[in-house]
């Protein structure tokens, strides 16, 4: 098979504008990149941060070398969804709004007409 070559280009952020002392978290990102097989290949500087294009070839990853599968077969729902198995209540962590809300949020009842006095 041929080779197989990856790039990357990684954004690395400055501890100072315009110099080339980077962040401790943008240092090891670097560093891992590094001792992971990948090479700088290109440094594009900017005001805060550096651009760094790294490139590493190998042979094709087997995910990429496998034909993609067709969906032929069907499958069955395993649960049945409603009110058995606990889809079917309402609202999540906090609940509804339904009959359990206070008294201040539901709906005021009807009252009956008054009766005129006799």
């Amino acid at each position: 098979m041929a080779d197989h070559k990856e790039v990357r280009v990684e954004r690395l952020y400055l501890k100072v504008p315009n110099t080339d002392k980077l962040r401790k978290g943008s240092a090891g990102r670097h560093r891992h990149l590094l001792a992971a097989g990948w090479r700088e290949v290109e440094r594009i500087p900017g005001i805060d941060h550096i651009s760094v294009r790294y490139e590493r070839t190998g042979h094709v990853p087997l995910k990429l070398r496998l034909p993609r599968a067709g969906q032929e077969t069907v499958r069955m729902e395993r649960r049945p969804r409603g009110q058995g198995f606990g889809g079917g209540r309402p609202g999540g962590r906090g609940g509804g709004r339904g009959r359990g809300a206070p008294p201040a949020a539901r709906q005021p009842q009807p009252s009956a007409p008054p009766t005129p006095p006799a």
